[in-house]
């Protein structure tokens, strides 16, 4: 399978697969919480970096934000310029939708708010990408401007046996049942963890698989990088979501 055609899979099925948009698809308080907490102004325009299907893209214009999404995936706009057919004219009104990089992007002035949910700083799998993401924020901020973020903590039991294997079952909302087989492999010294996920459609031959790989942070990496793209760390919360992952506000200076 092309990376196009799994693009396509992938988006397709993401709110409701384990391991990647199904927590927050069934809890989106629990995820989105966070921006609406520290969020405030509504007249300017929110960036947002790595919309995806958008779980936060629509409940953020639900609640009278105006969104700049950008996400590299077409696929991904594809579903969320659906989610937002399926709104009120008002709200799909207040969402400008952008296929681009978050790396290489530049806005036409600058935002006073960066938002970056479900994972975007992790999902680049290597340091010298994660910090070109924070150097574009900063290129795209304000003065005083900030980012909001949150990223999944590592799941420790993975980081300790560097190899595991879990197996577990999902129904998407079309009403496919797919059998979902995950490996994870983690790498201690680059703090790089690969899924190779295996989906497999029942009363379907043809079996789905690709390689995904995260680069884990952790609290003092995270403000030191940070600091060195130009930004001073107002909160960083270790128990966001319940634990799940970590949530980051920081402040260009």
């Amino acid at each position: 399978m092309s990376d196009v055609q799994y693009d396509q899979f992938l988006s397709r099925i993401y709110d409701d697969a384990p391991y990647f948009g199904q927590a927050r698809s069934r809890e989106p308080e629990l995820f989105n919480g966070f921006y609406f907490k520290h969020l405030r102004d509504k007249t300017r325009r929110v960036l947002e970096f790595g919309s995806g299907t958008g779980m936060l893209t629509v409940p953020l214009a639900r609640a009278g934000f105006l969104v700049d999404s950008v996400d590299i995936s077409s696929s991904m706009q594809e579903v969320l310029a659906g989610k937002l057919r399926a709104e009120d004219s008002s709200v799909a009104k207040r969402v400008r939708q952008l296929t681009a990089d978050a790396l290489s992007y530049l806005g036409e002035e600058p935002y006073d708010s960066i938002v970056m949910p479900e994972g975007l700083v992790i999902a680049l799998p290597d340091r010298a990408l994660q910090i070109a993401l924070f150097e574009s924020c900063h290129r795209n901020l304000r003065k005083g401007g900030r980012i909001y973020a949150d990223f999944v903590q590592p799941r420790y039991k993975v980081v300790y046996e560097q190899k595991l294997q879990e197996h577990t079952r999902f129904r998407t909302r079309d009403g496919d049942e797919y059998l979902l087989s995950v490996t994870f492999r983690n790498d201690r010294h680059s703090q790089v963890e690969e899924w190779d996920a295996v989906f497999a459609r029942k009363g379907a031959p043809e079996r789905i698989a690709v390689t995904v790989s995260f680069r884990f942070l952790f609290h003092s990496e995270l403000q030191f990088m940070l600091e060195r793209c130009g930004f001073k760390v107002i909160e960083i919360d270790v128990n966001h979501a319940g634990g799940l992952g970590f949530a980051v506000i920081a402040e260009k200076v």
